[in-house]
């Protein structure tokens, strides 16, 4: 038999950002894979698939199982697409003792009939229970020592994050076994950051040689954990290194991933129990390591994907529902091949069957709509809400907005029309709407970056005092303004609704009233009835949710609401009616809905996004930011999609305007004739 016991050391150098090393003396194994089930016979105290003193368990290795070790290294052959013949296979590696094993790494050594070493599979252990295996092929060759390369793709060590380059040497007479590892990093150079040697004399595995090394080594297994936690203190509270978390596993070679804990094992009960009873359309999910559910009927055109990277995401679902389900998409815990589409049927299948929360996804949620009260929109507070959005970088809107810099739903004539041109058509409608003339004061709440306001003067000459409570829209604005050499006819004010004063001909509002708040509602109408002149007219752009689901949506919080719109709210069409006519001398002249336009408006903004998201990260913004606002349109872009959302435009005026009335009535007739 060709199995070996080792004696050796095992030496860590660390040379970047700090200095630190250490050494500790191991003993390990060389099994010939053809041994163990001899072994298991022959040498008292060793067991193969069963308890004994010390044991090797095919379960341990490489996939999750209790395969021959065998068929899954022919697996695993298959996978990484090696076809050469392999005649004999070794393991290097440790065993259990007393059912205790510390295994940061294993080597299956493959050889061909000439007896050459042609390929290491490096099976690689962390202490989250996830292992991933890094194939070596190909060697170069120096002397007796074979060398290879590969990219680092797996975390092991809290103080190093996924950068860098492992190159290995291997060198083995049989006697003596030397394996280094350095790790080298871009920004580095060529000097290794981190230096990992294995070095060990081998004997052959005999009942006596097995015996005096545990009599020479008897709490080996048990100083493991206390020599990595004094290790890890040491370099985070004396050498001050910093803290990398564990990242969520993207490549496909790593074959165990982090076993679920009890909530997520919770939260998948949950949600394939909540999956099989709906039949709206066929959803697949394929959890980490590979196994696929599918849900719903077959024969549907309504199809999805969900692609669960890490046993958390379920975990976030139990805590949280639907804001745990976004919030895991933020952290990279599960994907789709098509994220609107998943958006699109998990929407329907929620509105025909709503999901039961249970007891502790209450008290989260709870939580978070405490956040969101606290978060309403006061004078002090709204100004916080809106920067929380608006002042994150006038450059990263210019990557995915329009030259016109419109932040709202556009009017196309056709799908191909580009997103400029149906913003124009949008502005343009409601300055129609809005009956301007060159005597006209009008007061825009909600700025933007400008753009209604220039429309409005280079085509009615009028007056505009426009309002905003984000610092750099108002600068970017004020610099779009000056640049249209229209500064003597806009004023730019970072001002509250509340506060501003004076008498307006016109007002009118873009997808601002999202952010007032159900509580505010009564104070922005009452406040655009006081600022409005007698004979004049507002019209209102905004999001509605639909009239059956506001009470319940006005009560809760969302994903949306938590981590995208701090203190928002969509209204309905029925409580804007009400507020209106309870705190109101406005009647309702015009409603006109143009939320199918959103959908394609949401989908090229989304596109423009994802095509600069290099630039963006360049900007200093992580992969979170992008997933969530990849996340964010997707979310919008399914409501409006299936209809659930909607957005009106609305004319208010007061009874026996005459003049005002029949001017649009005017307008709506020659709409008419030219359509």
């Amino acid at each position: 038999m060709n199995s070996q016991i080792i004696l050796g050391k095992i030496h860590h150098r660390r040379s970047w950002p700090v200095e630190h090393q250490f050494t500790y003396p191991i003993y390990f194994y060389r099994f010939d894979i053809d041994d163990l089930p001899h072994l298991n016979q022959s040498l008292p105290g060793f067991g193969y698939n069963h308890f004994s003193l010390v044991r090797m368990d095919d379960k341990d290795y490489l996939w999750r199982g209790s395969q021959p070790i065998k068929d899954k290294l022919a697996r695993a052959f298959e996978k990484i697409g090696y076809t050469e013949p392999i005649t004999r296979i070794e393991l290097i590696s440790f065993a259990r003792y007393w059912n205790l094993i510390f295994r940061p790494v294993s080597f299956f050594v493959c050889y061909d009939a000439d007896n050459r070493c042609r390929l290491i599979l490096t099976e690689v252990h962390n202490t989250f229970g996830e292992t991933h295996l890094y194939p070596l092929k190909d060697p170069e060759t120096s002397s007796q020592t074979l060398s290879f390369k590969a990219g680092k793709a797996f975390h092991v060590s809290p103080f190093f994050d996924l950068q860098g380059d492992y190159q290995i040497k291997y060198t083995d007479d049989r006697k003596n076994l030397d394996i280094t590892i350095t790790l080298t990093r871009p920004n580095c150079g060529t000097k290794p950051v981190l230096t990992v040697r294995l070095t060990g004399t081998g004997m052959p595995l005999t009942t006596r040689s097995l015996y005096m090394t545990l009599l020479k080594y008897p709490f080996s297994a048990l100083l493991n954990m206390p020599r990595i936690l004094r290790q890890a203190l040491t370099l985070y509270i004396r050498k001050k290194l910093p803290f990398f978390p564990k990242p969520v596993p993207q490549s496909e070679d790593t074959m165990r991933k982090q076993a679920p804990s009890w909530l997520a094992r919770l939260g998948l009960k949950l949600f394939f129990s909540f999956l099989e009873t709906q039949s709206v359309g066929r959803l697949t999910v394929t959890l980490p390591e590979g196994e696929t559910r599918s849900f719903g009927p077959p024969d549907t055109d309504k199809s999805a994907s969900l692609h669960v990277l890490d046993y958390r995401f379920f975990s976030l679902l139990a805590a949280a529902d639907e804001i745990g389900f976004g919030i895991a998409y933020e952290k990279g815990y599960w994907k789709s091949d098509n994220l609107v589409a998943l958006m699109e049927l998990m929407l329907n299948v929620t509105l025909s069957q709503p999901a039961l929360s249970a007891w502790h996804a209450m008290l989260i949620k709870g939580f978070h709509l405490i956040q969101h009260r606290y978060k309403r929109n006061t004078v002090i507070q709204a100004q916080k809400n809106i920067a929380c959005h608006y002042d994150l970088s006038n450059a990263m809107y210019r990557m995915f907005l329009d030259e016109t810099m419109s932040y709202s739903c556009a009017v196309f004539d056709n799908v191909h029309e580009p997103l400029a041109v149906a913003q124009r058509r949008k502005i343009d409608r409601i300055l129609d709407k809005s009956h301007l003339t060159q005597e006209c004061h009008l007061l825009e709440i909600g700025s933007g970056w400008g753009e209604l306001a220039i429309r409005a003067v280079q085509r009615f000459g009028c007056r505009v005092t426009t309002l905003t409570l984000s610092a750099q829209q108002q600068q970017l604005a004020q610099q779009r303004i000056a640049e249209a050499k229209l500064a003597d006819r806009i004023e730019v004010q970072l001002c509250d609704y509340r506060n501003v004063t004076g008498q307006y001909d016109r007002i009118v509002s873009v997808e601002m009233l999202e952010a007032v708040g159900k509580r505010y509602y009564p104070c922005f109408f009452r406040r655009c009835d006081q600022l409005l002149k007698p004979s004049g007219l507002v019209v209102i752009q905004t999001i509605v949710i639909p009239d059956q689901q506001y009470e319940t949506y006005s009560k809760m919080t969302d994903w949306m609401r938590t981590f995208i719109f701090p203190g928002g709210l969509l209204p309905s069409l029925t409580a804007l009616a009400k507020t209106l006519t309870s705190h109101t001398s406005f009647v309702i002249q015009d409603v006109e809905s143009i939320g199918q336009h959103y959908a394609l408006t949401l989908a090229q903004w989304r596109k423009q996004f994802m095509a600069h998201r290099e630039d963006i990260l360049k900007l200093g913004f992580d992969e979170s930011f992008i997933r969530r606002w990849e996340y964010y349109f997707s979310y919008c872009q399914a409501g409006f999609a299936q209809h659930y959302t909607d957005d009106l435009q609305i004319v208010l005026t007061r009874p026996r305007n005459r003049t005002c009335i029949a001017a649009f009535k005017r307008h709506v007739k020659s709409l008419d004739k030219s359509t």
